[in-house]
């Protein structure tokens, strides 16, 4: 039985590629339980696919998220007042699955991104934003602190200092300060932000799988490992890497290129 097309998201699977846009431009893309249970869904089935090789994210409209829709949350039933709601364990677990599947994800930020929004970007391996676009994380003035992973993965972004300044003080942080802070690798002008997310994402598609994978897992452990054991984790994956013959391929014609002896096999 086929599953239901989520109605908080428009998805375009292109075989290799899935795009994910959120899909409620005039909520701003705000986050209710069906826009979670979408996700949930959609990630899901990610984990389950061995042909996809890059995800991306973005918004439709004119932000990208702008956070939870508290409006539509209070007024739910699952809300327990006055307890700590399993529903925000369950949202932390559907934003680690960007980041812990194997594929890349690729996060466009096409505008606003706000509280849980930019904890879910965050989760994403490659972030590159619209000229128009501004972050903050305004849970502290309302007395709640982030609470889907956006303190620990805005601090290893950008560094402790930043991270606190920015959720203690709730300011806004426009597209170039995010970019200097390392919350973004990159900024385009607005109009040329979809030509920069195909390149990203061709990119990463076009690499022999699953190298991506390994690279990134690579990069997101090695920090908290002793030198020793993270060239450990890369020896490992070039092990696995060099059996394959597109890999030796690859490094031939990128020998020949050079005008370096290729390497005759």
């Amino acid at each position: 039985m086929t599953a239901p097309a989520p109605r908080t998201l428009e998805i375009t699977d292109s075989g290799a590629r899935l795009d994910i846009a959120l899909n409620r431009p005039d909520e701003r893309n705000a986050l209710t339980f069906e826009a979670w249970d979408d996700l949930d869904r959609v990630m899901a089935g990610v984990e389950r696919r061995d042909d996809l090789r890059v995800v991306t994210l973005t918004g439709n409209g004119p932000a990208f998220c702008a956070g939870v829709d508290f409006a539509a949350i209070g007024a739910s039933l699952e809300v327990e007042k006055g307890s700590y709601p399993s529903f925000i364990r369950r949202w932390a677990a559907i934003v680690d699955r960007f980041e812990r599947v194997p594929q890349p994800s690729v996060a466009a930020i096409n505008g606003p991104v706000i509280g849980a929004g930019l904890e879910l970007a965050l989760a994403c391996d490659i972030r590159i934003a619209s000229d128009r676009a501004v972050f903050a994380m305004p849970q502290m003035r309302m007395g709640i602190v982030p609470d889907v992973g956006g303190t620990s993965r805005l601090a290893r972004a950008t560094g402790e200092s930043f991270a606190k300044d920015m959720i203690l003080t709730s300011r806004i942080v426009d597209a170039e300060e995010a970019l200097r802070a390392g919350i973004v690798s990159r900024v385009v002008e607005h109009d040329r932000l979809e030509e920069e997310l195909d390149g990203v994402a061709a990119a990463v598609e076009s690499l022999p799988w699953p190298s991506a994978y390994f690279a990134s897992l690579a990069i997101d452990c090695g920090p908290r490992l002793d030198p020793r054991r993270a060239a450990d984790i890369e020896a490992l994956a070039d092990q696995v890497m060099l059996r394959q013959e597109e890999v030796w391929r690859n490094i031939s014609d990128f020998m020949a290129a050079k005008g370096l002896r290729g390497l005759g096999r």
